[in-house]
């Protein structure tokens, strides 16, 4: 199971334990001195439950299908088309669940409906405009705002990926911003999901960069940013011809790959947001820069080179030590590349000081 598959599986699984809770708290607060709280209690979680799995997994499942579209809309307008296309869902759960629980009779009519739907609106309404902040900042981002992770900055080992378009302001000119703009939004989405099928997360969008982090863990969990460029390259290469097509270019990346400590923490007033800062993201941020006088589109520092298990198929070479921009000592970096068949991959050995 692909990395992002697993963060939507979890966000799925929180909204869904969410709204099955506030479905059994409406049920008791409405419950009938008739009946038994245990059966009003599991009967408001059940509604909660089906609406949910239903609303949040087509919204978290369903892109590019049957609400995909509506991600090209205004953010007030895309929620508001959601919230009225998933009534249906919710009027067939309020229906339905309560026949099933109380032999309650089929109609959309029946007593206390309206209020019913009344509270499953409202709740529809703030869960999918919580989903849709989800997509927009990334759901990792909204969770550490909503828990208060970096409410005081921490320290944190991670791995930085610089990922930078070749030649925009030249694209730029000649299909015009516009056009261009649509090509970036085409182009970070498709690499976006990369990055998350690969276990990091999108830390930010600047200009025509494109910014990622994994945490830094054992030598095979560190290879995978190094997997992550290569299937990003197979990403755009597949969907080169269409994006020619669509906006009169096929993108091209640099990439820089660095690790070590970065502070994290929530910075703005009104509004907020969780930055990174550290020599790690400059000396990554300089690593791509690199790329256009080395000769080589993808480099990686020595240091992530040292803790990472180098895949087979892939291969690390070293172009020497290197003096970035705004260093005083050079540091090694490494070409990052598929290996050739029959040529040294060090498939699954460390690299750093064995070359």
């Amino acid at each position: 199971m692909t990395g992002s598959a697993v963060q939507r599986l979890r966000l799925l699984a929180l909204m869904v334990a969410l709204s099955a809770a506030a479905g059994a708290g409406y049920a008791l607060a409405e419950r009938s001195s008739g009946t038994g709280w245990v059966v009003e209690a599991a009967s408001g979680a059940t509604i909660g439950t089906v609406i949910s799995s239903f609303i949040v997994g087509i919204g978290l499942f369903g892109e590019g299908r049957l609400l995909g579209r509506s991600r090209r809309l205004p953010f007030v307008v895309a929620v508001l088309l959601r919230t009225l296309v998933y009534g249906v869902a919710i009027m067939a759960a309020l229906v339905v669940v309560p026949w099933l629980y109380f032999g309650v009779p089929l109609l959309p009519l029946r007593p206390g409906i309206a209020g019913d739907l009344a509270f499953s609106f409202a709740v529809t309404f703030v869960g999918v405009s919580l989903l849709s902040i989800a997509q927009l900042i990334g759901p990792g981002v909204l969770a550490n705002l909503l828990t208060g992770r970096y409410y005081r900055p921490r320290e944190e080992q991670r791995i930085v990926l610089f990922l930078d378009l070749v030649g925009s302001t030249t694209i730029a000119e000649r299909i015009g911003n516009v056009r261009f703009h649509a090509l970036l939004s085409e182009t970070f989405t498709l690499l976006s999901k990369v990055v998350m099928d690969q276990g990091g997360e999108v830390h930010r969008y600047v200009g025509d960069a494109l910014i990622a982090t994994w945490p830094l863990g054992t030598p095979a969990r560190n290879a995978r940013p190094l997997l992550c460029l290569l299937a990003c390259r197979d990403a755009l290469d597949a969907a080169g011809p269409g994006l020619l097509r669509r906006h009169g270019h096929q993108p091209a990346f640099r990439a820089g790959l660095h690790a070590g400590p970065v502070v994290a923490g929530e910075i703005g007033g009104f509004k907020r947001e969780i930055a990174l800062l550290g020599d790690t993201m400059n000396t990554a941020a300089r690593i791509e820069e690199a790329c256009r006088t080395a000769g080589h589109p993808l480099l990686v520092s020595g240091t992530l080179a040292g803790r990472a298990e180098i895949p087979a198929g892939l291969r690390l070479t070293s172009i020497g030590p290197a003096l970035l921009r705004g260093k005083s000592a050079g540091l090694e970096l490494f070409a990052l590349e598929r290996a050739e068949a029959g040529s040294d991959e060090r498939g699954g050995t460390p690299v750093g000081g064995t070359r």
